[in-house]
């Protein structure tokens, strides 16, 4: 370990060597904590990362042997089957400790229930938006309030859709269409 590198040593010292217990501070921010064998990584230690992460390994003779890298909170790292942010669950591990349900289907309603809403209608947590008419509806169908133009483009950018699946797009009642479609026969 150079001098020269505007590093520092704090710990023990045996004939001029970081020998025993120590910690190392790198000019980058990184700290190295543990056993030292005449300058060199031995033994237990811990590299410290200045974002709170943490290398714990077994060290001999400056290489790392065997680690495991642990988040600022204290989140193994696991390299094989790794449960947080993959797949349908994108939970982090906070949200897994406290319980916060995954983003998705469970996430549409407040309740673990999805209602059914009318087709052609958006679901806005309290009842649904009917466009044709812009009104709110209760679940139950009776008119709860008409939404403001603001809250009205809200609904229809972030609100979940029911389609109507009966609704189908032909151009038999477009005059436009059916005016292009004799012209090409």
């Amino acid at each position: 370990m150079s001098k020269w590198a505007e590093s520092k040593y704090e710990g023990e010292q045996l004939e001029g060597w970081f020998h025993g217990k120590g910690k190392y501070y790198f000019s980058n921010g990184v700290i190295y904590e543990g056993d030292f064998f005449k300058g060199e990584f031995h033994g237990d230690g811990t590299l410290i990362f200045p974002n709170g992460g943490q290398y714990k390994a077994k060290w001999e003779r400056g290489k790392m042997l065997d680690g495991t890298y642990f988040f600022e909170d204290h989140l193994k790292y696991e390299p094989i089957d790794w449960k947080y942010c993959i797949g349908d669950d994108r939970r982090f591990h906070q949200e897994i400790k406290q319980s916060i349900k995954p983003a998705g289907i469970t996430q549409m309603t407040k309740d673990d229930i999805l209602i059914e809403i009318p087709e052609g209608t958006y679901d806005v947590g309290e009842g649904y938006y009917e466009p044709v008419k812009s009104i709110i509806y209760r679940y139950d169908g009776s008119i709860l309030r008409t939404p403001s133009e603001p809250e009205v483009e809200n609904i229809l950018k972030k609100c979940r859709y029911n389609p109507k699946k009966d609704f189908i797009i032909d151009g038999k009642n477009d005059k436009v269409i059916q005016k292009m479609t004799q012209k090409s026969q």
